[in-house]
């Protein structure tokens, strides 16, 4: 089913008379990763942030049949540097959306110690978030996002700060989350690898259109690439690469 559908989607900054995004159109499904990539400064992170509804947008831009006007806990969103509250426990910062929306402390503690196993943090869960490495901190950022069972997920290059052993970690993390929360996530990457391993919908842009220029299913879908040794798959995937590049360099 249609979870998110956008319908000559513009965007003007305020007191701005340039427009960075113009008539683009695009859906997102239930239970869909949909990954934006494309070259630096075409829009991709204000396209995301109309749908995190920090910016208002002309046109149709709707989430479950409803306009998106503003802030959500719907939407929940992860961006690159983790912003957690580092005077609070890993705990409290997953647990703390919950709090503010008056879940009892039974609800929070459950809803909290199942993500911490999710993500592999239960043994952390008493440690301030400043203790941790980069990598555990998205971890705790992202489950903090998943407590609020938000059916939209939005992650800006959440893993762009990483060292590639931990980034391809969490590419992991992010499908086995995917998979057992039943969520709808909208990616942006630079990293076509990291596209193709983790989205079963890639959306392209270009420097010079200020749209999505084209989507396309994924058939490589949770292919660890780093790993692969069959040639002829690899040889797939490497024109598919390719072929999107194409696309993003037009």
């Amino acid at each position: 089913m249609e979870l998110v559908r956008a319908e000559n989607l513009s965007i003007k900054y305020p007191n701005s008379d340039e427009t960075v995004i113009k008539d683009t159109n695009f859906t997102i499904a239930d239970n869909e990763i949909f990954v934006l990539v494309g070259p630096s400064g075409c829009g991709k992170s204000t396209i995301l942030q109309a749908l995190a509804g920090f910016i208002q947008a002309d046109g149709l831009l709707t989430m479950n049949n409803e306009t998106i006007t503003g802030p959500d806990w719907r939407r929940g969103v992860v961006f690159q540097n983790s912003s957690l509250y580092p005077w609070f426990t890993v705990k409290e910062n997953v647990g703390f959306g919950l709090k503010a929306r008056k879940f009892s402390s039974v609800e929070i503690d459950q809803r909290v110690k199942y993500l911490l196993d999710l993500i592999g943090l239960s043994n952390q869960n008493n440690m301030k978030t400043f203790e941790l490495s980069g990598g555990m901190r998205q971890r705790v950022a992202i489950a903090r996002v998943l407590a609020n069972k938000s059916p939209l997920l939005l992650m800006d290059e959440p893993f762009g700060a990483l060292d590639a052993f931990t980034r391809a970690k969490m590419q992991k993390l992010i499908l086995d989350i995917w998979q057992q929360e039943k969520t709808s996530i909208f990616m942006i990457t630079h990293d076509l690898n990291e596209a193709i391993r983790c989205g079963n919908k890639i959306a392209i842009m270009n420097a010079h259109d200020k749209k999505i220029t084209k989507i396309q299913d994924n058939p490589f879908q949770n292919i660890n690439l780093e790993e692969l040794n069959d040639f002829e798959l690899e040889k797939k995937i490497d024109n598919y690469r390719k072929d999107i590049l194409k696309l993003i360099n037009k």
